[in-house]
């Protein structure tokens, strides 16, 4: 049916396709106009090979609030040593294992977006001070500042960039060894930005203090020193789910109108 004639738009979802479009289901779809993802996550499908193509690629942008509440919560967990506390079961009042308040702590906001602006302003209503480096976006509320500076100052790292071929592990080795052994990384909204293999070694010979992610099949035990894993359905609130919908079903209609939003190609 889709290799018949006429005017078509894909609306995708990821899981049955297990993350994963082909290519040749792209080329050999005639007349295809658009596809119209229902995720935020664009990297599983070729959005270069859609646009040689002419053909408009549109995701749904994740709602900024829910995404902020899970990093915080995160910082949290890491600020608290909740991992090594849950995983031994006990805990020494010695000055070794003292933990960390976040007021008057420095928050690092890498990629100024829509989330990453509400972390920096929940943070800065916690007292934090906020610094930030981002690509395009700017703020006077916060301080601009390189991407070795924010790694050597930042007390918690929040890289919040959006995840494509040019951002892969943009948080490199290098950066992540420019900072303090008090500070942590919070990177469960887009780990793939990190170079995850050199952050959980650092952590593990506690080089630096600690680090948060998202996983979808490993929990605190599966990992060593003060790392907070968060499952991946941290964003699956009622008001998320409906807002996603809306902007899913106005992506589609806006395509139709020959006005497309929420373009990502």
């Amino acid at each position: 049916m889709l290799k018949e004639k006429g005017d078509k738009i894909l609306c995708s979802f990821p899981e049955p396709m297990a993350w994963k479009f082909p290519n040749e289901f792209i080329k050999e779809i005639p007349d295809l106009k658009a596809i119209c993802l229902s995720t935020t996550a664009f990297h599983w499908i070729d959005g270069k090979l859609a646009r040689n193509l002419r053909i408009h690629l549109t995701n749904v942008p994740n709602p900024p609030n829910v995404a902020a509440e899970s990093a915080i919560f995160s910082m949290f967990g890491v600020a608290k040593k909740y991992a090594i506390t849950f995983k031994e079961k006990k805990f020494e009042y010695i000055p070794s294992n003292f933990l960390l308040e976040v007021t008057n702590k420095t928050m690092g906001v890498i990629g100024l977006g829509r989330i990453g602006s509400r972390i920096a302003d929940l943070g800065k209503r916690l007292g934090m001070n906020v610094i930030y480096w981002s690509r395009k976006t700017r703020s006077e509320r916060y301080k601009y500042v390189t991407l070795e500076d924010l790694f050597m100052t930042a007390d918690f790292i929040f890289p919040v960039i959006v995840l494509n071929n040019e951002t892969k592990k943009l948080v490199s080795s290098k950066l992540i060894d420019l900072m303090k052994s008090t500070s942590s990384i919070i990177a469960n909204i887009n780990s793939g930005v990190v170079d995850m293999d050199y952050l959980l070694k650092k952590v593990r010979n506690k080089k630096i203090y600690g680090c948060a992610l998202q996983s979808s099949d490993k929990t605190i035990g599966d990992y060593e020193g003060n790392v907070f894993p968060i499952y991946i359905n941290n964003w699956y609130t009622k008001e998320t789910v409906e807002q996603k919908m809306k902007i899913w079903i106005d992506s589609i209609i806006s395509v139709i109108k020959g006005k497309p939003i929420n373009l990502v190609n």
